[in-house]
């Protein structure tokens, strides 16, 4: 299966600034999800999905890993 990366052709230096920019982001849409609860939590409120959901996306991350782990045909999983 090719990357995003394979597709983009990218080399070794450009390669590891694109997972660098992609831990930034990571970081960055946690940092707004907790934020949000915070807001929700100011405001009163108890935001029920938004705390749920961090479990759910967990776990949908580590099943994908696992799922494509198996499934990998290149040889180098």
């Amino acid at each position: 299966m090719n990357t995003e990366m394979d597709i983009m052709d990218l080399d070794e230096r450009q390669r590891s600034a694109w997972l660098q920019a992609n831990r930034v982001t990571l970081m960055l849409v946690g940092l707004t999800w907790i934020g949000m609860i915070l807001w929700e939590l100011t405001q009163e409120r108890f935001p029920t999905f938004l705390i749920t959901m961090v479990p759910v996306f967990a776990l949908i991350r580590v099943l994908t890993y696992h799922y494509c782990q198996r499934t990998r045909k290149d040889g180098l999983a």
